[in-house]
């Protein structure tokens, strides 16, 4: 057939001998890999020491749920911690009696929009998850407890717009309100 060379008088450098050593490596690997063993739908078990699992779909979406707790408003705060000036309130919140954070200090305001968001990632079941709030006046020296709250989701059949009662001594001294909700987060 035409001019080229037959099989036997291909002349066989040292380059060509490299790339067929490659080869095999790669033939190699390649069959390591497919003698890997299948532990479930989506993963593959690594043929590392470690045995780290590899995702078999790398464009595969997971999502998690995240519950946001948002603080819409401080209203209406009626009791007073510093003589003649309206209190500078902000409010910590924590779950299970866990410190999640703070909003930002509204100054010299009884009433204030807050707007505020705080996200939880939890292992809990989420209607276990019971949730605090602290009211405080923002001083120089020490921050003033003005009220506390708790809002119970286990309690609780809708979590949008609710209104959370502000007590000190067993009297409401203002109100917060919140809402919260679920949302699915990708993760990668």
């Amino acid at each position: 057939m035409g001019n080229s060379p037959s099989k036997d008088q291909l002349e066989v450098t040292p380059e060509v001998e490299e790339v067929s050593e490659t080869m095999d490596d790669v033939k190699q690997s390649v069959s390591e890999y497919e003698k890997a063993v299948i532990n479930d739908d989506r993963y593959v078990e690594s043929m590392e020491p470690e045995g780290d699992k590899i995702p078999l779909n790398e464009g595969e979406k997971q999502v998690e749920a995240v519950m946001r707790v948002t603080i819409h408003t401080i209203e209406d705060i009626t009791r007073e911690t510093d003589v003649g000036t309206n209190p500078d309130p902000f409010v910590e919140i924590s779950a299970n009696q866990v410190f999640l954070g703070a909003t930002q200090v509204k100054a010299n305001s009884t009433t204030a929009d807050v707007a505020e968001s705080f996200y939880i990632k939890t292992k809990t079941d989420p209607h276990k998850i019971k949730l605090k709030f602290n009211l405080k006046d923002k001083d120089h020296m020490e921050d003033d407890p003005i009220g506390h709250g708790y809002f119970d989701l286990g309690e609780e059949d809708t979590t949008s717009n609710q209104v959370i009662h502000m007590k000190w001594k067993g009297q409401e001294v203002g109100i917060i309100r919140i809402s919260v909700d679920f949302q699915n987060v990708v993760t990668v």
